[in-house]
């Protein structure tokens, strides 16, 4: 056995600590900040739901409606809550457990949970970056979204100066 399990569970946390660092970094915005970032949001969103009901053959969602900044953290706590469910059930053997999520658009190409887990990580990374740039001209920065903090929160100022002067 290997340990994809660990790490994708390890990938699924990492994905929800960001998400609340968004969502923190959020908070203070006016109405027509969060407007513009409001879309995004709902976008990161609705495909973590997508997979989730994808992965466990629930209802596939309807779009995320996210008017204000409470239904957006209601709403991913929720989605959060239950990928933390999903994940706790997962296995190596499950994680290869290989389909083809686009089969409904004709699709056939099958992909594993490990890699739409995968998918779901790095897209999110994408969306959050997007809107962490906005935050941050709005001077509401979410700071570090490095998996690299996630892993090592108490990580020193100094190893992490060290490593960007490279």
């Amino acid at each position: 056995m290997t340990n994809l399990a660990p790490y994708t569970r390890s990938m699924l946390g990492y994905n929800q600590w960001a998400n609340e660092r968004i969502l923190g970094a959020a908070a203070g915005l006016s109405d027509h900040e969060y407007e513009s970032i409001a879309g995004a949001l709902s976008h990161v969103l609705g495909t973590q739901r997508w997979w989730h009901a994808a992965w466990t053959g629930g209802a596939l969602p309807a779009p995320a409606d996210l008017p204000d900044l409470e239904a957006a953290r209601a709403a991913y706590a929720r989605s959060h809550e239950d990928l933390r469910a999903f994940a706790g059930g997962l296995e190596d053997s499950g994680l290869l457990r290989a389909e083809a999520w686009w089969k409904q658009w004709g699709y056939h190409g099958a992909m594993s949970i490990a890699d739409v887990i995968a998918q779901l990580f790095f897209h999110g990374t994408q969306h959050r970056a997007e809107i962490a740039l906005k935050l941050t001209s709005y001077r509401h920065s979410p700071g570090d979204l490095d998996y690299l903090f996630f892993k090592n929160p108490d990580l020193p100022a100094e190893a992490v100066a060290s490593v960007a002067a490279v």
